[in-house]
């Protein structure tokens, strides 16, 4: 097995895991929670401004300092200085003109001071794919110290129909 789909594994066994640790009692009811709720809704909206904006020293403020994003690629990157390294250096070529809009598909509460977020999101712009919108979905697991939520863990997986590159920009 490649170490690329081992990472892929692995991190679907994370995320399922987290994802139905919770037993249904343990959910929260609507108005339980809100002002985490709200905190998180807040970070979502925080991550798509500073997207649309290009700026990935607000993106990366969000994640904690040891942070671990997969991308949709299944490169993994590890700590939050590599992440805004990662996405600065994008955000110069094939993002540059790109707006990525959010949408939030599920937030689970796991623990106390821990949540996972699911979430959707279209993106248009990427040189890469002219005149296309670009869907993913991304899964975080957020915990909360210091009374702040933050992004601890990040998988970005692009829908199948997006992940072939045309022709003109496949690597050569």
């Amino acid at each position: 097995m490649s170490q690329g789909l081992m990472v892929r594994a692995a991190s679907l066994a994370v995320c399922w895991l987290l994802l139905t640790a919770a037993s249904p009692a343990d959910t929260p009811k609507s108005g339980e929670r809100a002002e985490d709720r709200a905190q998180i809704a807040r970070l979502l909206a925080d991550w798509e401004t500073a997207w649309n904006t290009h700026d990935m020293r607000r993106l990366a403020a969000l994640f904690q300092e040891d942070a671990v994003w997969v991308l949709w690629t299944g490169d993994v990157w590890t700590g939050r200085a590599r992440f805004e390294a990662g996405m600065t250096e994008v955000h110069k070529t094939v993002y540059r003109n790109s707006v990525q809009r959010e949408h939030l598909e599920e937030l689970r509460f796991v623990g106390p001071d821990a949540a996972v977020l699911r979430f959707q999101s279209t993106l248009t712009g990427d040189t890469r794919f002219p005149d296309r919108t670009v869907r993913s979905r991304k899964i975080l697991v957020l915990t909360r110290a210091d009374g702040a939520w933050r992004i601890g863990w990040g998988q970005n997986t692009r829908f199948a129909a997006d992940m072939q590159l045309p022709p003109s920009a496949a690597p050569r």
